[in-house]
């Protein structure tokens, strides 16, 4: 199989440096090391050129370890932007025109990054305590419930569904008074956070914290506070300390030259393309194929097929073939 150059993160070093056998492989662990320009470089290795998208989940799952222990592992000695998950190229070439194309997006978010980690902090309930004190928390639950209780065996089945979506009001309301609670104190000692979903019922947050590395001991003194004060009915556990991955994930996008023609076939365009022309040509052909003009099911794909070529090509037009962005895995909370 073909060797490519697996890119891991991003960091500020003028010189070459290496870090040690401990790459993805197929078979030993490669060797890592830095390719640079300028002042910032890229933590890569020679990895068997893959697509991540047509692997076994075992292989993806075995990637992903090393990937992120390379990123572990550089970050004890210095600040490293991670690099999205499975990035490749065929050249270490490549990489430098990377580097250099988003050298002032890349050495802005280091200076960003410098001396922050991410703390990832799950709270969960236990629901069975909470359910027993809801009725004292909530006047309409409780004059339900000794209504219920007064009529014995006569309990109708609207009366049960009435009293199920009570609870299930109380219990949101009680989520949420939960989650301000714990989120107003941790803040306390965070630059930003971010939020992911919820799991299950029973979990109450799920969110990343971004702070200052001299403030994590401060920050797991905040988590022993709540759970004090949430009387042992929250369970905590916080991972860390983290790589900027929920801030910070770097991504490097390349599209290859027969994308740029396949696109420009659909959308029947030829020679040198512009905002307008591609603007003009995407509409004609929206006009034409989107399924509630037609009513048809069958113009879905290809209306479709329209759409993903006018994102493409309007995509190359702003940023090139080949440029750097910066994911945050969902927007700052407000």
């Amino acid at each position: 199989m073909k060797n490519g150059t697996y890119i891991y993160g991003i960091i500020n070093t003028s010189k070459p440096q290496e870090f040690g056998e401990m790459g993805i492989s197929d078979r030993a662990a490669s060797r890592v090391k830095t390719l640079g320009f300028k002042d910032i470089a890229a933590v890569v290795s020679n990895s068997p050129l893959t697509v991540y998208d047509s692997l076994s989940k075992e292989k993806v799952a075995k990637d992903l370890a090393a990937h992120q222990l390379v990123i572990e592992k550089v970050m004890q000695a210095c600040t490293i932007l991670p690099v999205k998950f499975g990035t490749m190229t065929e050249t270490e070439d490549e990489v430098i025109e990377f580097l250099e194309k988003g050298y002032d997006l890349l050495h802005n978010e280091l200076d960003k990054a410098k001396g922050k980690i991410e703390l990832d902090v799950v709270a969960w309930w236990d629901l069975q305590k909470i359910l027993a004190t809801l009725p004292r928390q909530n006047e309409q639950l409780q004059a339900r419930q000794q209504e219920i209780t007064t009529k014995g065996g006569q309990v109708s089945t609207e009366d049960k569904i009435a009293l199920g979506q009570l609870i299930e009001q109380a219990l949101n309301a009680e989520k949420v008074r939960y989650q301000q609670t714990i989120l107003q104190m941790l803040r306390q000692e965070t630059v930003d956070v971010l939020l992911h979903d919820l799991l299950g019922d029973k979990m109450i947050l799920n969110a990343a914290f971004l702070l200052a590395k001299e403030h994590e001991k401060s920050f797991d003194t905040a988590i022993q506070s709540l759970d004090q004060k949430l009387l042992n009915t929250v369970n905590f556990r916080v991972v860390g300390s983290l790589p900027l991955y929920s801030f910070a994930t770097i991504v490097f996008k390349k599209i290859a030259p027969e994308s740029i023609e396949d696109a420009k076939k659909a959308l029947g365009l030829t020679g040198e393309i512009t905002e307008q022309t591609l603007r003009e040509a995407y509409h004609r052909l929206a006009q034409k194929y989107h399924p509630d003009k037609t009513g048809e099911e069958d113009s879905t794909e290809e209306f479709q097929l329209i759409h993903d070529a006018h994102s493409t090509l309007q995509d190359f037009i702003e940023n090139g073939s080949m440029h750097v962005e910066v994911y945050r895995w969902k927007e700052e909370m407000q």
